[in-house]
């Protein structure tokens, strides 16, 4: 049976104590004592304090500054205007009756790493290592990987070594269920499928599949739940509901140049010198020479025309294209957080209720 890799028990240790070492905290504060300086510096009760990317679009979206909008307006007026705007429109917001947000620090880099709407209680990686470690050994399953961020997240992609099945009629279609495990301070403790392709070891986190959970509280009602749920899982061997069926779809279904150009974005700044590099996993810019070629300005192309154009690939392919890139090391540097949010979309784009090119017919005129 093919082998995957997985992390020795004092590895696991190492990485567990640097996890539990990168615990953020909250802090409540009025809106009226922030102001933003930039999207990278907030003053708060008149102390510049650092912050993340992230942590500045959530900051937008709690005022309503669209990040589309915030782009676009930027690129126009500059990021003085843009200034003015997020904290007007924080005025406005705090007028409205929001008067305050919780702000999420890191210890490790001091700077804000999140910013929320209302006051959330942060399930701490102590607590969410003591389940995590319980799941596994319960269910015997082995790590493949183990990832912390110094903003608190931590992602634990885990396989049951006796659940090997594949996909009828499918060639080199062969997995191990699993299960993922994932704290962070915006989205809280999530256990989703976890998905191992044997015939190039990729890994997918399947969080749009009906079986992701998220861990709210360790009340006993909520943990029992938690652990029926994780039993139902297990009994199919970790393998999600409707799987199977939606990856025969995929592999049928051509991509669209949207799915296609949706994959692309999530890997193309991590090869900017040498775009070309990427057409091995998303073959996107030798498609648009393609439909060039053929008379076909994709440039000028709107959204909904781009969810009309067919490629030569299959949506499975764009699924595998972007696992095998967030699974291997490729020759170009993709932090770990990086990985893991690539093997979500590509979970995101299988799960899909209809891919775009999935109803097209065949039509006489």
């Amino acid at each position: 049976m093919p082998k995957f890799e997985t992390i020795s028990a004092a590895e696991f240790s190492r990485r567990k104590k640097q996890a539990i070492g990168y615990q953020p905290f909250r802090k409540e504060v009025a809106m009226q004592d922030i102001d933003l300086i930039s999207d990278q510096l907030l003053k708060v009760n008149g102390h510049m304090v650092p912050m993340t990317t992230d942590a500045f679009k959530q900051l937008g979206k709690i005022v309503g500054l669209p990040v589309q909008f915030d782009k676009s307006f930027t690129d126009k007026f500059g990021t003085k205007a843009r200034q003015k705007l997020v904290n007007r429109l924080k005025s406005a917001t705090a007028a409205q009756g929001k008067h305050s947000v919780s702000l999420v620090l890191s210890p490790a880099d001091k700077q804000i790493v999140g910013v929320n709407k209302d006051p959330k209680d942060i399930i701490s990686n102590s607590a969410f290592m003591k389940t995590a470690e319980q799941l596994i050994d319960k269910y015997k399953l082995e790590v493949n990987d183990f990832t912390s961020r110094s903003d608190g997240s931590i992602t634990i992609n885990t396989s049951s070594p006796k659940n090997h099945w594949g996909i009828k009629g499918l060639n080199d279609e062969d997995f191990y269920g699993g299960v993922t495990f994932s704290n962070n301070p915006e989205d809280g403790f999530q256990i989703s499928p976890f998905l191992h392709r044997l015939i190039c070891a990729n890994g997918m986190i399947g969080k749009s599949f009906q079986e992701n959970l998220k861990v709210k509280s360790f009340d006993t009602r909520h943990m029992e739940h938690l652990f029926q749920q994780i039993n139902h899982l297990a009994e199919r061997g970790f393998r999600p509901g409707k799987f199977e069926e939606q990856v025969r779809q995929a592999n049928n279904t051509p991509a669209s140049l949207a799915e296609m150009e949706l994959a692309y974005n999530a890997i193309r700044d991590f090869a900017p010198d040498n775009p070309k590099s990427l057409e091995e996993w998303i073959p996107y810019n030798l498609t648009r020479q393609a439909f060039h070629d053929f008379g076909t300005d994709t440039i000028t192309m709107s959204k909904d025309m781009k969810k009309n154009a067919r490629t030569g690939i299959k949506v499975w392919d764009v699924v595998n294209g972007l696992t095998h890139f967030a699974t291997h090391d490729n020759g170009i540097q993709v932090d770990e957080g990086s990985r893991r949010r690539i093997q979500v979309l590509a979970g995101q784009v299988l799960a899909k209720p209809s891919y775009d090119m999935q109803n097209m017919v065949a039509s006489p005129f």
